[in-house]
């Protein structure tokens, strides 16, 4: 199973927001989360479909690309810039099973796991701390 670019965009994939630079920075981003929950998989971690996106998209839609207009996050957010995706995790299996040397492997960074109930926020971009799982 494989995200792909209108389960990461849902409904906003038509948008304006949705800009030739963001849409890179989301094809960047969903060939390594892809990579590493393909990983996942082979190694046992169950990842269930969210039957609120149909998808591994977490929530009900702003767990992926997030329109200017939302008012979840800042302007420059991940979301909004084509950067980050919350994976549907409600036992919690996936962020049990990832860890830094994971991350390091596919080039991303998380959100603690204590700070994501229920899903798995993953980004290709550094936080300031340049931690591959960090505190928001």
């Amino acid at each position: 199973m494989m995200l792909t670019m209108a389960d990461y965009a849902g409904k906003w994939l038509s948008h304006a927001d949705f800009t030739k630079q963001r849409q890179n920075s989301a094809d960047a981003l969903l060939r390594q989360v892809n990579l590493l929950l393909n990983a996942a998989q082979r190694a046992g971690v169950d990842l269930p479909i969210n039957p609120a996106t149909g998808s591994q998209v977490s929530g009900q839609q702003y767990g992926g690309f997030r329109p200017q207009s939302c008012s979840i996050g800042a302007p420059e957010s991940a979301h909004k810039v084509g950067m980050a995706v919350d994976i549907y995790d409600p036992a919690n299996k996936l962020d049990a099973w990832i860890n830094d040397g994971i991350l390091t492997q596919y080039q991303l960074y998380r959100e603690a796991p204590e700070s994501t109930p229920g899903w798995c926020h993953l980004t290709t971009r550094a936080p300031r701390s340049g931690r591959r799982t960090f505190k928001p």
